[in-house]
């Protein structure tokens, strides 16, 4: 599967793509708890606030419940410790969105790096490396660094 087409739409968590015989579907989930993982843990733990924040976010995103969304999240750590290719799945997952959605989920990244009240530099290159999989510019990824402390720099 190289790319996901731009006719693709959500069914639940699930992204949906393709038609008849060749429709596939991937889980829109593993890339929002994926992002939100990645990020939590840039500083290095995750903490119970960014636990806490992580869980909301799936459960207003996704309709989930907290066993639900636990599993979304444990999930997205057991993949982002042992798939080399964690970032090119994550990757063809953002191509079928909107951008409006790729715009929801980044909100949903930078409020789990702002969820202790500071951001590490670990964080810093988690955002940025979201950004990249979401398909914002270096520019739009900066700039909402930046926003968020403003004595960042790249």
């Amino acid at each position: 599967m190289d790319r996901v087409s731009s006719e693709a739409q959500f069914q639940g968590a699930r992204l949906v793509f393709g038609s008849g015989s060749e429709r596939q579907s991937l889980d829109a989930a593993f890339l929002i708890s994926s992002l939100l993982v990645s990020v939590a843990k840039g500083d290095g733990s995750i903490s119970d606030v960014e636990t806490a924040r992580m869980l909301d976010a799936i459960n207003s995103r996704l309709g989930t419940g907290n066993a639900e969304a636990l599993r979304h999240l444990s999930s997205a750590v057991m993949s982002l410790a042992n798939d080399d290719d964690i970032v090119l799945r994550l990757t063809q997952i953002s191509h079928g969105l909107s951008r409006e959605e790729r715009e929801a989920i980044f909100s949903m990244v930078l409020e789990i790096a702002l969820a202790d009240g500071i951001l590490d530099p670990g964080e810093a290159i988690s955002i940025n490396l979201a950004g990249q999989i979401l398909g914002f510019s270096q520019d739009r990824i900066y700039s909402e660094l930046r926003s968020i402390d403003p004595d960042y720099h790249a």
